[in-house]
């Protein structure tokens, strides 16, 4: 059990991060406000009803063309500022020559107005990068995902913190708290360097909340750990890669998957349906060896796990030898319990990876009502004959 603790630890370690984007290339301010507007009006449906933080006339479309044509004024005198401008042109560019093509990234970037810049900032890079074919193999994507789900334990960590009282902000979303957590605890964890660079230069984070003491921030980032949901991760990754098809983008998720299994799984095959072999078709199980494959180097699943009937080992490989981790806070060095386990690997992850224990074999409650219905059936037979 003390290796399933050690794929979580390596996952959140800081070894683990997407790097920096290289900066975007210059693009030109050459439309007008109205024909940014525009763009936005003909592909994103109500967007002429979006309002800024739900404030009446602050129209998200004013702001929209504001900072196309200046960028955002809270980025202004930081690294970030040309950057970020350059993408947000970057985006209402694409939908201009584009249209229909890319409408879902024109109303992600339009939902993104109707919050605070850092939102704001955040969804347009995330974005551009995409609309620009910044791209990556199946580890990169995998860990961007892994990051994402980092994004969302310091989300929860900022909530726990204001709730506890440990930090004053209104905010219905504390977006600024957030930013401060990125930036102090983000790189402790293996945050995605984009949001912890972005962290870095909001004024509001800087200037409202105290930066993190070291032990500070190493008590935050060991509290982050446990609110990692790595049963929602893999249950995400599930999803992600048998989502592939036909039009599944070269780029994607699902289909650098099918080409990492090619070059680096044993029985390939295996990944596909059984009946068509024409869809991807794994299961959590399978995902957890795929995290240990790609970050660990091979697989610690048990000899006797099996995929379809084959051993597990076999597919992926033996994971080299890991020394046994640190006792934990308040632990006495063991391994830890099935409620450790089960922390690290919500409900079906962990019942998948537990060693089958030498017990008499109980019937489920179906399977043992109908034996009991047929030993019942042949005693009234027998008394009858």
């Amino acid at each position: 059990l003390h290796l399933l603790r050690r794929l979580a630890e390596r996952l959140l370690s800081s070894e683990v991060h997407v790097p920096e984007p290289a900066a975007a290339e210059e693009v030109e301010a050459v439309l007008s406000p109205k024909d940014v507007e525009k763009v936005f009006v003909d592909h994103v449906p109500g967007v002429k009803n979006f309002l800024f933080r739900g404030m009446p006339g602050q129209r998200s479309l004013k702001f929209i063309a504001s900072v196309y044509q200046e960028g955002w004024q809270s980025f202004r005198g930081t690294p970030l500022h040309e950057h970020l401008t350059h993408l947000m042109r970057l985006v209402v560019h694409h939908g201009l020559s584009r249209g229909a093509e890319v409408a879902a990234d024109l109303a992600e970037v339009a939902e993104a107005f109707k919050d605070c810049q850092a939102v704001q900032a955040r969804v347009v890079e995330r974005v551009g990068l995409r609309l620009r074919g910044v791209s990556a193999d199946f580890e990169g994507l995998t860990t961007r995902l892994v990051g994402e789900y980092k994004g969302i334990a310091l989300k929860m960590l900022a909530a726990e913190r204001v709730a506890k009282g440990l930090a004053a902000d209104s905010d219905p979303s504390p977006t600024h708290y957030e930013n401060r957590l990125t930036a102090d605890v983000g790189p402790l964890i293996g945050a995605n360097a984009d949001d912890v660079r972005r962290a870095g230069v909001d004024g509001h984070a800087t200037a409202r909340f105290p930066k993190l003491s070291k032990a500070a921030a190493k008590e935050a980032a060991r509290r982050c750990r446990e609110l990692f949901d790595m049963g929602a991760l893999l249950h995400s990754l599930v999803a992600e890669v048998n989502s592939f098809g036909p039009e599944s983008a070269q780029e994607s998720l699902p289909a650098q998957f099918v080409k990492w299994v090619g070059e680096r799984l044993a029985c390939k095959h295996l990944v596909f349906d059984e009946e068509t072999c024409s869809r991807v078709a794994i299961d959590v199980p399978f995902a957890m060896c795929v995290l240990e494959k790609v970050y660990l180097g091979g697989t610690h699943a048990p000899e006797q796990q099996r995929h379809r009937g084959v051993a597990v080992q076999d597919i992926f490989g033996r994971c080299p030898e890991i020394p046994a981790l640190p006792a934990a806070p308040g632990g006495d060095g063991g391994p830890p319990g099935d409620d450790a386990e089960a922390q690290l690997l919500p409900g079906a992850v962990a019942s998948a990876r537990r060693r089958p224990r030498k017990a008499r074999k109980r019937c489920a409650p179906d399977e043992a009502t109908a034996v009991a219905g047929a030993a019942k059936r042949r005693r009234l037979q027998k008394a009858i004959c």
